[in-house]
């Protein structure tokens, strides 16, 4: 389950694309605001009607103009709470370039010292990945005293040009990120900004040493974790690997020497319900086909009783399980009439909606009681110290998981966590069957194998109660076999009363096949936002596409 729900997207039906590569120039004016031009290139998956940007403007600042265009053509453009939905729709296999442009008001703060161009476009709302993004600053005129600094994602990836346009090459950038990037320029190259009082570089100059120190420490502690933490994962996975494999080997070795076991067609003695043994031999989870092996083994216990091809007769409430008393209540008294019921009746019911949760919430009662009786056999050994000790492994190697993701060692992050799942895995599932299960699946599985090309003969050798148990035990584990083979397992089968075994059990088969067919449903939604501004001073924004 863990391992689905890392694969299952995000949102369902989204369009798949890559934004391969992002240039964003913002060129500042003197009076403050910034003419930014961001160009995408896309390419698509799938179909798509156009792209999207979500833009989240700081405090105190706007965005003014946008518009969207492609190779000079303007695009068609609809705003709705910050996000920037362009309409240029395709087709599976497409590479877009769009290009946007907008202006920024109130762009540049000016301080004694410099004059400051402090944004971010995106952050972590943003649920895109971007191939090779490079952002540029560009002054209004030449600069000779620009200072650059990148923060989170864009920390460390700035330069100089020498004009003093301020550069920072992202490269890869991770959706779910920020990347605020800090530019400081001359302040008499904005004389249309409003001074205010105070220095801002040395604030960056701070800010600088301070990103340095953090990211020289963490460094330090990545190194610590390597050496501390890929030893004791590869240490600790060996143990675990060992243990499960030696596992394995034990269980296997067992059902080796069941198998190798010479043995000749026979009905193995009763020892749990038919539906029973469909759960231990065949599937945990019981097909409709199991519901006809169970209305069989009823007949054949004397409970129910057939009429004719569609109609049954209840004789005995009294069962031998739970799991038969849940049957009956379903079909008898929730379907039929306390005493009889018909397949036609189990149509009319399932066909109607509002019965669909009472019926599924019955058949997986029903299906609970039979995997009841199942673990009333010990058919499972119990290694309780052994799951113990696996299940604190898992829990170790959450742990390491944790620690090394805090520190970027993502492949011995990857490895730990599929360590832990199969850690728990064997913690809460091992439990190796006995000889004895091992010789009961054998026993019914070869008579399946069997039965497919019994001879008449052979067959006409069993008692009654033989080849009414294993015909419907064929019934609930073999469709196909079953078909093929009614009328000759069917043939001259008589109760001492009279009645009729089962005149037609493939027909009352596809009558539960149906009803968990009609019975069964499914859902899907998907969803999307344009952000919430996570950047400095609660501006963002991020890329999409529709």
């Amino acid at each position: 389950m863990f391992v689905l729900v890392l694969l299952i997207p995000t949102q369902a039906f989204a369009v798949d694309f890559d934004i391969t590569e992002v240039r964003i120039d913002a060129q500042l004016n003197e009076d403050g605001t910034a003419d930014v031009t961001e160009q995408f290139t896309y390419q698509f998956d799938s179909d798509f009607e156009g792209i999207t940007r979500s833009l989240i403007p700081k405090e105190g600042t706007s965005i003014e103009g946008f518009a969207a265009a492609e190779n000079g053509n303007a695009l068609e453009v609809e705003m709705e709470d910050g996000l920037y939905k362009i309409y240029r729709a395709g087709e599976d296999g497409e590479t877009v370039q769009v290009e946007l442009t907008y202006q920024i008001t109130g762009a540049v703060e000016k301080y004694e010292d410099g004059a400051e161009f402090y944004w971010p476009f995106f952050d972590r709302s943003n649920e895109s990945e971007y191939g090779d993004m490079t952002i540029s600053v560009i002054p209004p005129a030449p600069a000779t005293e620009t200072e650059a600094l990148g923060y989170d994602e864009a920390f460390d990836t700035s330069s100089i040009a020498e004009d003093g346009t301020a550069i920072f090459a992202l490269g890869h950038v991770p959706d779910g990120e920020n990347a605020d990037i800090r530019a400081i320029f001359e302040p008499e190259l904005f004389p249309g900004v409003t001074a205010q009082g105070g220095s801002v570089r040395d604030e960056l100059a701070e800010d600088r040493e301070r990103l340095e120190n953090e990211a020289a420490a963490f460094a330090e502690s990545q190194q610590t974790a390597k050496s501390i933490g890929i030893p004791a994962i590869a240490i600790l996975g060996a143990i675990l690997l060992a243990i499960v494999l030696l596992s394995w080997i034990r269980a296997s070795r067992r059902k080796r020497q069941i198998r190798s076991q010479p043995s000749e067609f026979f009905v193995p003695k009763e020892s749990m319900s038919i539906p029973a043994l469909l759960y231990f031999t065949n599937s945990s989870t019981l097909s409709p086909n199991a519901i006809s092996a169970a209305i069989l083994d009823l007949m054949r216990k004397g409970n129910i009783r057939q009429l004719s091809e569609d109609w049954f007769e209840l004789i005995e409430r009294t069962t031998d399980y739970k799991h038969e008393d849940v049957l009956i209540g379903l079909l008898f008294d929730r379907i039929g009439n306390s005493q009889e019921f018909t397949l036609e009746q189990v149509e009319t019911y399932t066909k109607n909606e509002d019965n669909h949760e009472t019926y599924n919430e019955t058949i997986a009662k029903w299906n609970t009681g039979v995997g009841a009786e199942v673990n009333a056999q010990s058919f499972f050994e119990n290694h309780t110290g052994l799951r113990w000790i696996a299940g604190i492994m898992s829990a170790a190697f959450m742990g390491l998981a944790i620690y090394m993701g805090i520190y970027e060692l993502f492949p011995w992050m990857a490895a730990s966590i599929i360590l832990a799942m199969l850690a728990f895995g064997f913690a809460l599932g091992y439990a190796p069957i006995t000889r004895r299960g091992h010789e009961l699946r054998h026993e019914w599985r070869q008579l399946k194998a069997a039965m497919e090309e019994l001879p008449a003969e052979q067959w006409d050798r069993l008692t009654t109660d033989e080849k009414q148990r294993a015909f419907a035990y064929l019934i609930g584990s073999d469709q196909k076999t079953a078909e093929r083979r009614a009328s000759v397992f069917t043939a001259a089968e008589s109760e001492t009363d009279g009645s009729s075994f089962v005149t037609n059990p493939v027909f009352m088969t596809a009558v539960f096949v149906t009803a968990s067919t009609t019975t069964s449903s499914s859902a899907s939604a998907s969803a999307g936002s344009a952000g919430t501004g996570g950047g400095v001073g609660g501006g963002g924004g991020g890329s999409g596409a529709f």
